[in-house]
């Protein structure tokens, strides 16, 4: 019977030797580059075939030999050559390809539609001590990251809050969202509507709206934001081992994980488009009820 060439690791280190195998009598004869050695053949362990990757042949001791010759192998250890359907697939690339293709697609599908839809049902259900929680902790970890007390005078957050109140209670959402006050520094001119339902308006936003008006219109787009729970979802989209940890185990036990990554997710990231939508649609609704001209919406945000 012909013999096998195969590469030789001992398992003791990382050299490998070239080898030959032989099988005889219920024996198999490892010999080349300084090994020999024999060892029976029902204590060899054959892996099984698998398209055109390499052959193991393990042997009790712990050493492996790898070979390419995959006919030679079935032949002298007296492996039955495989006619299942699943090895007849693997072995044609033409099938393999699609199998990787129709692989991606699904990963690419379920990142797109799936994880949007499972973060949106987590947030829509998440329970308001939750929600509260991840809103200070959120807040917390924005302040040692982006965040600087702000330095408008009391008067003049006293007017905008007035304004935050009113829109908060025409529009019917809870009593129990506030409004925040910061400079932020290298941000800038912002607003970020945290998860749990915390508004954060900085200094530099402020001083840059021409009027109280448009101050009200950024307020109602944030609010948006709120009812629909983007920041969450945004959050929790971004976040899989916490999104499949609160989808598992229905608790707060990744608040603390998820409240990590919300300065990046927030300060860096952006809302996708339908978000925006969302917001804008709400924030004009909002206005025309408050008797504000939904057009200065679109002058705040230019």
């Amino acid at each position: 019977m012909m013999p096998i060439n195969a590469d030789f690791f001992d398992g003791k280190s990382a050299r490998r030797w070239q080898v030959s195998i032989r099988v005889t009598g219920g024996i198999a004869v490892v010999s080349g580059e300084g090994i020999a050695f024999e060892v029976p053949v029902a204590a060899v362990k054959i892996s099984a075939r698998m398209g055109g990757l390499p052959r193991r042949i393990e042997f009790p001791d712990g050493a492996v030999a790898v070979t390419q010759e995959h006919d030679e192998v079935d032949a002298a250890f007296a492996v039955t050559a495989p006619n299942m359907l699943a090895h007849r697939l693997e072995s044609h690339p033409g099938f393999v390809l699609f199998a990787l293709i129709l692989t991606i697609a699904l990963c690419w599908t379920g990142y797109q539609y799936g994880v949007p839809r499972v973060a949106r049902e987590i947030a829509m259900r998440l329970p308001p001590n939750i929600e509260a929680e991840l809103a200070e902790e959120s807040l917390k970890a924005l302040d040692k990251f982006a965040f600087h007390p702000s330095v408008l005078d009391e008067p003049r957050r006293a007017v905008i809050t007035k304004m935050f109140v009113k829109l908060r209670t025409v529009s019917g959402q809870r009593d129990t969202l506030r409004l925040e006050f910061r400079d932020g520094d290298w941000v800038g001119a912002n607003a970020l509507a945290l998860p749990g339902g915390i508004v954060v308006i900085t200094d530099q936003l402020e001083a840059l709206m021409d009027d109280d008006d448009q101050i009200a219109a950024v307020l109602a787009h944030e609010l948006g934001h709120i009812e629909h729970r983007h920041s969450l979802r945004h959050v929790l989209q971004n976040s899989i081992t916490g999104l499949v940890a609160m989808a598992i185990y229905g608790d707060a036990s990744a608040v603390a994980g998820i409240a990590a990554t919300v300065p990046t997710a927030l300060v860096y990231a952006h809302y996708s488009q339908g978000f925006e939508r969302e917001a804008d649609g709400y924030a004009y609704r909002l206005l025309k009820n408050t008797g504000r001209s939904p057009r200065t919406l679109g002058q705040a945000l230019q």
